[in-house]
């Protein structure tokens, strides 16, 4: 068994038990930061030791459906140049490079959010094309979390905006997409 680490964000109702209900739950392996006297957005981060990355994190979803709380996501860590360079042991100007196309095969993934000052790229993607591109020591395990989170996350979206929809128009929009 491997431990992953992710977060996943929740709304929880109002109530002192709502901790103690999703420890019960399974997620004693979690740190849940959360109001109870408000109740409303909360961020739990789990270390979960399992098989593979998609087994934490669905496990870790469906014990928090079952304890009442809505999962509205997972994180997408999203990281600065900087950041880049610090989680692969490389300078800021070679991440830098990267991100321009002087230093590396090209193709870099483009910011996720376009700041005028520090922009900010999508964990998942970059440790993809790092991986992909041999440019870093990359363990599997974490290109294998930063994809899963990464998806999760966009099916969890995909989920809370169908609902939107009148139940043939999902089911319509669901056929197209198989």
């Amino acid at each position: 068994m491997t431990a992953y680490s992710f977060e996943l964000h929740f709304t929880a109702p109002i109530g002192e038990e709502t901790i103690d209900v999703l420890y019960e739950a399974g997620w004693d392996d979690a740190t849940v930061s959360l109001d109870p006297v408000t109740g409303g957005p909360g961020v739990a981060a789990f270390d979960r030791e399992a098989s593979t990355a998609v087994e934490a994190i669905a496990s870790a979803i469906s014990q928090g459906r079952a304890a009442g709380v809505e999962v509205t996501g997972v994180s997408e860590d999203l990281v600065t140049l900087g950041e880049i360079a610090e989680r692969t042991g490389r300078t800021f100007a070679t991440a830098d490079h990267w991100s321009v196309g002087r230093r590396g095969p090209g193709g870099f993934p483009a910011p996720k959010v376009r700041r005028p000052r520090v922009s900010l790229w999508s964990w998942a993607e970059v440790v993809t094309w790092l991986h992909d591109n041999h440019l870093a020591e990359i363990s599997p395990m974490e290109v294998e979390i930063a994809r899963v989170c990464e998806i999760a996350d966009s099916l969890i979206r995909a989920h809370r905006l169908q609902r939107r929809l009148p139940v043939e128009d999902r089911e319509l929009l669901c056929h197209a997409m198989i």
